[in-house]
């Protein structure tokens, strides 16, 4: 019976290291795809709300983007 009991540790130990190796791995596909993500959508606001084709948002251009997010969040929150 001990070694069954010691079969079962080993392949327990074994899966835990798999998942300690495995884990980061997936965190990292799922940052790399968010940071894509985040930079698709960075990329889209200043086209839309660079007025003065400067390429980069002046006082007034980022005014009018947080005023957007703000009207989009309390009409996300309407519908809620």
């Amino acid at each position: 019976m001990k070694k069954l009991s010691s079969k079962i540790t080993l392949l327990a130990s074994v899966l835990a290291v798999a998942g300690m190796f495995t884990v980061p791995a997936v965190r990292a596909a799922d940052d790399a795809e968010k940071a894509a993500k985040k930079k698709k959508k960075a990329e889209a606001d200043l086209k839309k709300y660079d007025k003065n084709a400067n390429g980069k948002l002046d006082a007034d251009e980022e005014a009018a983007l947080k005023a957007d997010m703000e009207k989009a969040k309390a009409e996300k929150k309407k519908k809620s």
